[in-house]
């Protein structure tokens, strides 16, 4: 079992909860029907350079719902050589995406745009979930602005640029 799916077991038995068998699942288990945990691991030494916290628009849809939560947990470990055992060296409680400040967090191209935590962690425990949604929502129109100028820069080059077509004739 991959050390990630070990970890994310451990955390999951914490709470007495299986650990999600969907793939595409928002959170790694499920404390109740609405409220998702995504435990995110980090080996320490590794290069863990901005790690996924989700897709954009799947955790844009899961806010809206007033009734769902999604927290996270932060895992720094490593693994001992002798024993090969997963060592805990330091862990979060539950923490509210919500209090997640944007100023660790970007979204970036993969798919619709993945929030990712480039940054060290920033807590902000008086951010609501309105306010949350609204950087979400900055930091997406950024996204596109960077994507559609990469696109029309592609398009240009690919779509309009007839300098291969020509030599080939």
């Amino acid at each position: 079992m991959d050390t990630y799916k070990q970890i994310e077991k451990l955390y999951a038995d914490k709470y007495n909860r299986p650990v999600s068998e969907k793939r595409k699942s928002i959170g790694d288990f499920m404390l109740t029907e609405n409220h998702a945990v995504d435990v995110k691991s980090n080996k320490e030494g590794g290069n863990n350079f901005s790690p996924n916290m989700g897709s954009a628009v799947k955790i844009y849809n899961w806010l809206l719902n007033e009734e769902n939560d999604l927290s996270y947990i932060f895992v720094d470990y490593n693994i001992d050589a002798d024993f090969n055992e997963i060592n805990v060296t330091s862990d979060t409680d539950l923490i509210p995406i919500e209090h997640i400040s944007w100023d660790c967090l970007v979204i970036r191209a993969q798919g619709n745009g993945m929030i990712q935590k480039p940054k060290p962690l920033k807590i902000n425990k008086n951010q609501t979930r309105k306010e949350f949604i609204e950087g979400l929502r900055g930091a997406y129109k950024e996204f596109v602005d960077k994507e559609r100028i990469k696109l029309d820069k592609n398009e240009r080059y690919i779509v309009n640029d007839n300098q291969l077509t020509e030599n080939l004739i």
